[in-house]
C-alpha cells in the first residue's frame, strides 16, 4: 500500500475536565491501528473547547481525513457534529 492509498485516523475524545482544567479533549492520530500519537488540550471554558474541535475538525477535514463516527456524550457536542457532517464529501 502507498502512501497515497493508507487510512489516516484522528480521533478526538475525552470531552471532560481533568485535574486542573475543568474542559479537556484528547487527540490521537496515526496512519494504523498499531502505533500513533496522543495530545491532550485543557480549556479554562466550554466554549474555548468547542472553538479547538471547530478548528481541528475543519483542519483534518481539509487535510483528506473523513469522518468515520462520532459520539459525543449526550447531546452536549452534537451541534459540532452535525456541522462537520454537513462539510464531508461522500
Amino acid at each position: 500500500m502507498n502512501k497515497s492509498d493508507e487510512t489516516r485516523y484522528y480521533y478526538i475524545h475525552n470531552y471532560q475536565g481533568h485535574l486542573f482544567s475543568p474542559y479537556t479533549i484528547t487527540v490521537i492520530w496515526g496512519k494504523n491501528q498499531s502505533q500513533g500519537k496522543e495530545k491532550s488540550f485543557s480549556f479554562e471554558s466550554a466554549g474555548e473547547m468547542n472553538e479547538k474541535i471547530n478548528e481541528l475538525s475543519s483542519q483534518k477535514l481539509k487535510q483528506g481525513y473523513k469522518l468515520l463516527y462520532t459520539y459525543p456524550p449526550g447531546n452536549k457536542y452534537q451541534h459540532i457534529f452535525s456541522d462537520l457532517q454537513a462539510q464531508l464529501v461522500s
